[in-house]
């Protein structure tokens, strides 16, 4: 079909808690919602943590399910920091909050990741996941919240053997997630992958820069990306006693994970630590900001408004505020900071120089990315209309750059040339604020992306998600259809069939799940897409490099399409004016 047919809301699904999330986080009116939907951040902690909330237990549901028993000697595993004792589940070898780091407390809190003490005896893991870190108050918290909260999650298949391994890494705007149960990796373990799950320092506690931070050791910031890096490292040092080859390491994460997968293949520091990358959704603010920029813009005011920064000692008055205080008065947003020893340059000047962790590289985002943000935003803050229509897209927009008024004109037009909306149908307005957040911040920069990547002569794929009847992962349905929005992709790989089939997911969408958890395991196991063997029944997913094609992950029409086409549908040529 095109990509401008209409479609019909997806029903509700299942509550998971989150109504009464709304009403506890105390969001009711447009004057509170000016504080939460701030100009040109990426994400919001408030639509971050309902996100979050709306996985947390809607992609995972099946961890009673019995299971015919495994070895016992196959379920303890030897590690440089001590023996771990696992479980079977859903005929998985799992093995829940394994400590990979030291607790990041006291004088570790904002500081560099360090390695995970050695242990005596064997550490006997459950069901349960280690903490989630501190975020947005307990009421959104995925498990339960503490800083000592460097913990990952192996899932390897049930047999000993030397498999491909993948690192998730969460999204969630860095201030909101973790890697515990809104992922469900047994479709790809049945693939013969051993996938690892991490959680890692977010919000102010993972990413602020100060001065009197960066006068200890030259740096500060970017906590939450050396996390990222000690895991991979532990990875490294141990995921072979698990049937994991640390030889073959693909990192992929989507939203916020798929930013940090980028900024890892810009990272020095993470050389060598991974072979392949896949990002999901995470082509958004390639250009980041400078260490310099970042201790101004953030660290002052957090600073000044938890009452450090009249104290003699800065630092270490930081560094012993009340987790309360620190999530109080965070930002709604965090971003790495460039000129660090992390992260020297940013993600857009690393990849348009070539001066990269050069490895293949899958780079994809949705067809309907903004929806996710623009759906969540009218169910707290009132609806977007032909009167506040403007004052969104300046809101959304830096005012420096473009011309908002013809931005704004623009896609409404938009909306009926190519979506078939009427002019008077009030659905035109937040429609095409979506849109033009789906456009200039995820689907043109992705294209860069993917163009940097190939000018490079590094391996890379593009893919575009366009179910837009995807199964819903929020338990409401706004006034227009979600359509491929903002992580609907994530449970095509990161849920099993029986949570598909639970909201909704036909024949073909269950298709679609099988034909990408077998791209995505392709790559992690061949860095290509590919069937090596030419076993797969899936259609051929050539390389970016070769032609200039990417895939449309559609369940009625899975093809190759130009990226002319992509670039046409998110008008990029628009977009690359630089000042439309």
């Amino acid at each position: 079909m095109d990509k401008g047919d209409s479609i019909v809301a997806i029903s509700p699904v299942r509550d998971c808690g989150l109504q009464e999330r709304f009403t506890q986080y105390g969001i009711t009116t447009m004057t509170k919602m000016t504080d939460v939907f701030k100009p040109r951040f990426f994400l919001t902690t408030l639509s971050v943590a309902i996100l979050a909330t709306a996985l947390t237990g809607c992609l995972d549901d099946d961890d009673d399910d019995d299971d015919d028993d495994l070895p016992e000697n196959s379920l303890v595993i030897s590690t440089q920091q001590g023996d771990v004792q696992g479980i079977e589940l859903e005929g998985m070898r799992v093995f829940r909050g394994i400590p990979y780091a030291a607790p990041p407390v006291g004088a570790l809190r904002f500081a560099a990741t360090q390695p995970a003490p050695d242990r005596n005896g064997t550490l006997e893991l459950n069901e349960e996941f280690g903490s989630a870190c501190p975020q947005g108050g307990s009421t959104f918290a995925v498990d339960s919240v503490d800083e000592d909260c460097l913990f990952l999650n192996v899932y390897a298949p049930p047999e000993p053997g030397d498999y491909p391994v993948m690192v998730w890494i969460h999204g969630g705007s860095l201030v909101t997630g973790s890697g515990g149960s809104s992922y469900e990796p047994s479709r790809l373990v049945e693939q013969d992958i051993v996938v690892v799950t991490i959680n890692y320092r977010v919000g102010a506690l993972g990413f602020l820069p100060h001065a009197s931070l960066t006068a200890e050791t030259g740096s500060s910031g970017n906590y939450g990306l050396m996390d990222q890096q000690e895991a991979l490292r532990w990875v490294q040092e141990n995921i072979d006693g698990f049937g994991g080859d640390p030889d073959n390491v693909t990192i992929f994460g989507e939203s916020a994970g798929g930013h940090s997968v980028l900024s890892q293949v810009a990272s020095p520091a993470a050389a060598g630590l991974f072979d392949k990358a896949i990002v999901q959704s995470g082509a958004y603010s390639p250009r980041q900001v400078t260490l310099a920029a970042g201790e101004t813009i953030f660290g002052n005011s957090f600073a000044t408004n938890t009452g450090c920064s009249d104290d003699p000692d800065i630092a270490a008055c930081l560094r012993a505020l009340p987790v309360e205080d620190i999530l109080a008065n965070q930002v709604s947003s965090s971003i790495p900071v460039t000129g660090t020893d992390t992260l020297p340059i940013s993600i857009d000047e690393a990849l348009s120089t070539g001066d990269f962790n050069q490895v293949p590289m899958v780079l994809g985002n949705n067809l309907d990315e903004g929806r996710l943000f623009v759906g969540i935003q009218e169910r707290l803050a009132g609806e977007v209309t032909a009167g506040n229509y403007q004052q969104q897209v300046n809101n959304l927009l830096p005012a420096s750059a473009y011309d908002n008024i013809t931005v704004a004109n623009t896609y409404l037009q938009r909306m009926q040339d190519i979506e078939g909306i009427a002019p008077n149908d009030p659905v035109i307005y937040p429609l095409a604020l979506a849109a033009i957040q789906t456009d200039w911040r995820f689907a043109c920069s992705n294209l860069n992306q993917m163009n940097q990547v190939s000018d490079a002569q590094v391996p890379v794929w593009g893919y575009w998600f366009t179910d837009r009847d995807a199964p819903s992962i929020l338990p409401f349905t706004p006034r227009f259809p979600w359509g491929a929005a903002h992580a609907f992709e994530i449970q095509y790989v990161l849920a099993n069939n029986e949570s598909l089939e639970e909201r909704g997911a036909t024949a073909a969408q269950l298709d679609l799940a099988d034909a990408m958890t077998g791209y995505w395991a392709n790559f992690a196991k061949f860095g290509d897409p590919n069937s090596t063997d030419g076993a797969s029944e899936s259609v051929e997913w050539d390389q970016f490099n070769v032609d200039e094609t990417i895939i449309d992950l559609d369940p009625a029409t899975l093809r190759q399409v130009p990226s002319a086409d992509f670039a046409g549908f998110h008008y990029c040529d628009f977009w690359n004016a630089g000042t439309p």
